[in-house]
């Protein structure tokens, strides 16, 4: 329930402030891990083989965020996703600070 929270504040909040619309940039790449703890973060690997990991606050997040599980079958994705800024929460849900996020993941055949 507390991860559920999290991830809906998280998409809240990169939703909320214009200015990280403003400055939203965007990566291709392949999926290459996702790991929980206090938050979910998602890495992907572009092509000149740079490892990026942000907090995964997309849609597609919410399920995987719920069960602090993503599905096998997404490693190895390709994927475009859009780099804002999001909250990291502590596990009594402080934030703790700000960090890059992906409010959006496109699916790339």
């Amino acid at each position: 329930m507390l991860k559920a929270l999290l991830a809906v504040a998280s998409i809240a909040t990169i939703a909320a402030d214009p200015a990280m619309a403003a400055s939203a940039k965007t990566l291709e790449g392949r999926i290459v891990r996702y790991e929980c703890g206090d938050n979910c973060y998602l890495t992907v690997r572009d092509a000149a083989g740079k490892a990026h990991t942000g907090l995964c606050s997309a849609p597609q997040c919410a399920a995987w965020n719920e069960k602090a599980e993503m599905p096998k079958r997404f490693i190895g994705q390709s994927v475009r996703v859009t780099v804002g800024k999001g909250k990291q929460f502590d596990g009594e849900g402080n934030v703790m600070g700000t960090t890059d996020a992906y409010p959006k993941i496109e699916f790339l055949k």
